[in-house]
């Protein structure tokens, strides 16, 4: 499952984060992660500088999907909130 992360505010460039888990099971866990540290680095990032985020969306796919989603580099077109006319259940 891929999931997009959207943040209250930029941290420099970037406003969104785009991650994968083996399903939706694991989402809690790896939020938890990235919010102790032990996650993504910009999310750790966004930690220190007191920029909360959260999952706007989640999608069906895995890490090849992800990477490919990443590449686009497209996130602000996959978010809810910065484009509400996209259909949440959208892949």
């Amino acid at each position: 499952m891929i999931y997009l992360l959207h943040f209250e505010r930029k941290l420099s460039h970037a406003q969104h984060y785009l991650g994968s888990v083996a399903d939706h099971r694991h989402l809690d866990r790896r939020m938890h992660e990235h919010r102790t540290g032990r996650g993504a680095r910009i999310l750790d990032a966004c930690n220190r500088e007191g920029i909360p985020y959260r999952v706007v969306r989640t999608m069906a796919g895995g890490r090849i999907k992800e990477r490919r989603l990443k590449n686009r580099k497209n996130g602000p077109r996959l978010c809810p909130i910065c484009n509400p006319s996209i259909n949440q259940k959208q892949a």
